[in-house]
């Protein structure tokens, strides 16, 4: 009995307080018509943006004449900070980091967001008898980084913000 009151407790309090899983973020119809302007198309993060909009239904159009806006992606740097060194010299943690600079332009060239960085940091530790599995586990790191900066421009793009100055621009 108190099992139960205990989780009708915590899942009223945990709807009271707005808590919500993560979900894919819909875009209003002004964003209906998305163009995807990168320099590396065919790389991880601008797969992973296709994807996440494919998984909202908006989908990408092929030309930056049909489209109502442009995602400009306009850098993607990865780098590694040095954080704690061994006795012997050398390098056991550092943190990755991952900046993605984006906007937003109007079918018209305007633009609607200026340039905005988003970044992820993630602390790695490396030994030195496991080469191989830091690697795999640094490309995963660099993975799930991706995945939330596409997660942070898509909420950038779902704003009322970006939505309104969009509808004002057309």
């Amino acid at each position: 009995m108190y099992r139960w009151l205990i989780l009708l407790w915590l899942f009223f309090s945990l709807t009271s307080c707005g808590f919500h899983l993560r979900g894919p973020i819909s875009l209003d119809p002004p964003l209906d018509r998305l163009y995807l302007k990168t320099a590396d198309p065919y790389g991880q993060l601008a797969r992973n943006l296709r994807d996440y909009l494919a998984m909202s239904g908006t989908p990408f159009v092929d030309s930056e004449s049909e489209a109502s806006a442009t995602l400009q992606i306009l850098r993607e740097d990865k780098t590694e900070q040095l954080i704690n060194v061994s006795s012997t010299q050398q390098t056991r943690q550092y943190n990755l980091i991952l900046t993605v600079t984006f906007q937003v332009l109007a079918s018209s060239g305007k633009i609607i967001l200026h340039p905005e960085s988003l970044s992820e940091t993630r602390a790695f530790t490396t030994l030195s008898d496991q080469i191989l599995g830091g690697t795999n586990e640094q490309s995963l790191l660099i993975q799930q980084m991706r995945e939330a900066i596409v997660y942070d421009i898509m909420d950038r793009l779902a704003s009322r913000d970006v939505t309104h100055r969009l509808a004002g621009a057309q």
